[in-house]
């Protein structure tokens, strides 16, 4: 993975091109943007001490490694010792500025997950904690900075900082938040099938199906040796039944984890299909609009011969395109993300319409979707997010086959982003929007949808992170 190039901002002068703390290297935002010593006594360090600086000043006490503890740490000047304390924040801003600049040009997927937070941070948002881990840690429990069953079994192929970035994301409570992680999580998987991924050996646990190959292994190995209790299965005390391994056990936890945190009915995804899959929707279109393919015409405005047949042996009789649409309107409810819409056909024209909503059918799951919504209506403190306009209109795949269906879209999903920009407009608009992209691009063009990344999947995972 690429990362944030720290030689390139190197002064003219070789004094100048190290960090006087740390000894790293300076990067050019550190020599652009340099501390503001009110005695301008022109020292300078790295924004990585710079932020070990600023968060150890919030701390009342340090441990050091002889267990003895400091007094806080002040906002001085290294050198002079002059008070930096009201400079200091905006210094840190510029640089993870210049940072973010120097890194929007580069793919998400060459990047690592401390440099995809620097590309998309934002000035009004919260500083970067750019410390590598050596800020000291709070006391009392801590909240889940890993959970792994928003990876959709991902996590073998990801390193424990991608898992906690995107962990954060999953569960931030903002939509366009979602949107990204599912980008995030499509492009590793997108690796995986190119083979262009390794298994992150910084990864702490490994996932059940490695696991039971380990055993495997183990118990081959053990057996090969003349040792015949492999460690795969034991027995009971009477010998009758064989005990259960540690892969059942462990599927029996997920299990249960998944009734005591359910997991919304609609998951974020990101697809990236080609737009050969809109091939049937625009044919579909130029038959009712009674037009014409321009490689079925000849010279002129004439109709070539035949072309009507053409479109039959495409579409075959009662053909359909790879999805279809249909517009609802979600009530506003967190409950909506945990239900699956019900779709049908009505009326003379055998339209698409949602007929109902069915839900979790389990009662242990059903309690456990209650206590989720309840930890929003009783919560009390208040979010921006509230203040920020909802949509309640939305498209819904009426049906689904082809490319779509195999990589994961499904009946009743919602669509909300269109190549990494929200979508806003009805179920015409979206189909004219895939008829044009074919119309532009042809058989080989790529367009990338996002489902599910909505307001309601992105307040239940957020309240379902705080299930412990």
């Amino acid at each position: 993975m690429a990362t944030t190039d720290t030689s390139g901002g190197a002064a003219e002068e070789e004094d100048d091109s190290s960090c006087p703390i740390c000894l790293n290297d300076m990067c050019k935002s550190d020599t652009l943007h340099p501390i503001q010593c009110p005695t301008k006594c022109n020292f300078n360090f790295c924004i990585e001490c710079l932020c070990h600086l600023l968060s150890s000043s919030k701390d009342d006490y340090e441990m050091a490694s002889d267990g003895n503890r400091h007094v806080k740490v002040h906002l001085n000047c290294p050198n002079c010792r002059a008070d930096i304390s009201k400079t200091i924040e905006d210094t840190i801003r510029l640089r993870q500025t210049a940072l973010a600049e120097e890194l929007s040009t580069v793919p998400d997927s060459e990047l690592s997950a401390k440099d995809l937070q620097l590309k998309h941070w934002k000035q009004e948002d919260e500083i970067l904690d750019l410390t590598d881990g050596r800020k000291k840690k709070k006391k009392g429990p801590e909240p889940m900075l890993i959970d792994k069953s928003l990876f959709g079994g991902l996590e073998f192929a990801m390193t424990v900082e991608e898992q906690k970035y995107v962990t954060k994301l999953m569960s931030s409570g903002y939509p366009n938040e979602l949107c990204q992680g599912a980008q995030i999580l499509a492009g590793i998987a997108d690796n995986i099938r190119n083979g262009r991924a390794v298994a992150a050996a910084a990864t702490p646990a490994t996932t059940a199906p490695n696991r039971a190959a380990a055993e495997t292994a183990r118990a081959t190995a053990a057996l090969q040796s003349g040792y015949s209790n492999a460690g795969l299965s034991s027995r009971s005390r009477d010998g009758d039944m064989p005990g259960v391994t540690n892969f059942q056990r462990e599927m029996e936890q997920q299990k249960r984890e998944k009734l005591r945190r359910p997991l919304p009915a609609r998951m974020p995804l990101c697809v990236s299909l080609s737009t050969g899959e809109f091939e049937k929707m625009a044919l579909q279109y130029r038959q009712k609009s009674g037009l014409v393919d321009p490689s079925m015409s000849g010279e002129g405005n004439e109709k070539k011969p035949g072309w009507k047949s053409f479109l039959k042996g495409m579409l075959g009789t009662g053909g359909t395109a790879s999805m279809t649409f249909v517009d609802d309107e979600w009530d506003g409810s967190v409950a909506d993300a945990f239900a699956r819409a019900q779709i049908g056909r009505t009326g003379k024209d055998n339209r698409q319409t949602v007929k109902g909503r069915f839900g979790p059918q389990n009662p242990a799951e059903k309690a456990s979707v209650q206590r989720i919504i309840a930890m929003g209506l009783h919560e009390d403190d208040k979010r921006d997010s509230l203040t920020r306009p909802i949509r309640f209109q939305r498209v819904l795949i009426g049906s689904v086959g082809g490319q779509a269906g195999k990589v994961g879209i499904k009946k009743g999903d919602v669509v909300t982003h269109i190549n990494g920009e929200e979508f806003v407009g009805d179920a015409a608009a979206l189909h004219a929007l895939l008829v044009e992209a074919y119309e532009q691009q042809g058989r080989d063009g790529v367009f990338m949808i996002v489902v599910n990344a909505e307001d309601c999947t992105a307040e239940a995972l957020r309240l379902r992170a705080r299930v412990h």
